[in-house]
């Protein structure tokens, strides 16, 4: 069984490394699904750590459907990537009516050369799982990573072991989403050799805030926050009078 760890930060890469892991994910805000990691963290993982190295390329949380400047910067990071010597990254790409955007798929993989490409959960989102295989399989995706179309792996296990078995070895199929100790024999059993999880534990911080910085719109995953003109204007123009 090949281990994956989701490492949000270098502490948790560097513990998935001494756990015994294979390989990590690396993103960072673990609480919205996960997005692109910084420069300096990819680096500090690639200098200091041997654990195989994939990175998200994800730049904002939310749906799966990107403007043309969020894809410019989506192939900008993967030229990172590339250049801190990478094994891989992790991404994905959809159309507004959640089938996979083909074109932009391509795009990706080319930028990404010899580098492992793998398809995130946003084929959780697709309606036609069956077309979508297909697709990732003649396009050369290496692995997809989903929970099977549900909150979590073992939920989903009856559409992951339809597209294990439509997957024909060519495209390897890793589970993840709410894997645990009591969970994990069952994604073995029904036939798989990779999975994905992150084994997060909550260490109480070591600072106390006196309020939260967190803003629950900006978590709706329905919109998509973008500073607008005409209120920035109106706010500057309420302060010049």
């Amino acid at each position: 069984m090949v281990f994956e760890i989701c490492a949000s930060s270098f502490e948790s890469a560097r513990n998935a490394q001494l756990a015994g892991a294979n390989r990590i994910e690396l993103c960072s805000e673990l609480g919205v699904g996960g997005v692109t990691p910084s420069f300096g963290l990819i680096k500090k993982v690639m200098d200091e750590l041997s654990i195989e190295n994939c990175v998200l390329i994800r730049p904002r949380s939310g749906d799966f459907t990107y403007t043309d400047e969020e894809f410019d910067v989506m192939l900008r990071d993967i030229v990172l990537c590339k250049e801190l010597g990478c094994k891989g990254v992790v991404t994905g790409v959809l159309n507004p009516d959640n089938t996979i955007d083909e074109e932009r798929t391509k795009r990706l993989m080319e930028a990404s050369g010899t580098m492992d490409f793998i398809y995130h959960r946003a084929f959780d989102c697709v309606p036609n799982p069956t077309e979508a295989i297909k697709l990732l399989k003649k396009l050369g995706v290496k692995r997809i990573l989903i929970s099977g179309g549900k909150k979590s792996a073992v939920e989903g296990l009856p559409l992951l072991k339809e597209l294990n078995a439509l997957a024909e070895g060519k495209i390897t199929i890793m589970p993840g989403g709410g894997i645990n100790p009591q969970t994990i024999l069952k994604i073995k059993e029904a036939g798989f050799n990779e999975v994905h999880f992150s084994g997060t534990i909550f260490e109480k911080s070591e600072s106390q805030l006196p309020f939260s910085f967190n803003t629950a719109s900006f978590l709706d995953e329905s919109v998509r926050p973008i500073s607008g003109i005409e209120q920035i204007k109106l706010i500057i123009n309420a302060m010049n009078g």
